[in-house]
């Protein structure tokens, strides 16, 4: 059996600690969350439709949540795919970290375009003119993003 490398340990501590200092955010940012209509943000939009607001009489249409439990396997995949290109010295931590929020993010954007949601009320598709929930105008499917940050240790 031969014996690791040294430099191959020390570049795995350093991926490893230089990952554990950032996460991965995917949703509405406050720069995004601006609309052209209405009072309420992309965020607050995206917020009522992933949660549900019974007071509104409006069903949990979630988008976000689902997409990342549905796809949870393939983010492990794509995670282990992008250290072994960091170990390689063929991508830094960061761009790994960007290029799985990019995925997530599209992914995301993709069940909002293709889900299968709760149908809508009658009188909010004589309003829009469409039966296709979360759709409108399309500000919230444009407004989904991913942004790597420094985790808070």
């Amino acid at each position: 059996m031969s014996t690791p490398d040294l430099s191959s340990l020390l570049r795995l501590q350093q991926a490893i600690a230089e990952a554990a200092a950032k996460f991965v955010v995917v949703g509405v940012p406050e720069n995004k969350s601006g609309r052209q209509d209405g009072e309420l943000g992309n965020a607050d939009i995206a917020f009522i439709h992933e949660m549900g607001d019974p007071a509104r009489d409006l069903p949990e249409r979630s988008f976000l949540r689902s997409t990342m439990a549905e796809k949870r396997q393939a983010y492990q995949e794509l995670a282990a795919k992008v250290m072994r290109k960091v170990m390689a010295g063929d991508m830094t931590v960061e761009q790994g970290l960007e290029l799985i929020g990019m995925a997530a993010a599209s992914d995301v954007q993709e069940t909002i375009e293709q889900g299968e949601f709760a149908p809508l009320a009658p009188e909010t598709i004589r309003r829009k003119g469409s039966s296709k929930p979360l759709i409108d105008k399309g500000q919230l499917r444009q407004s989904i993003t991913s942004e790597v940050r420094d985790a808070c240790l």
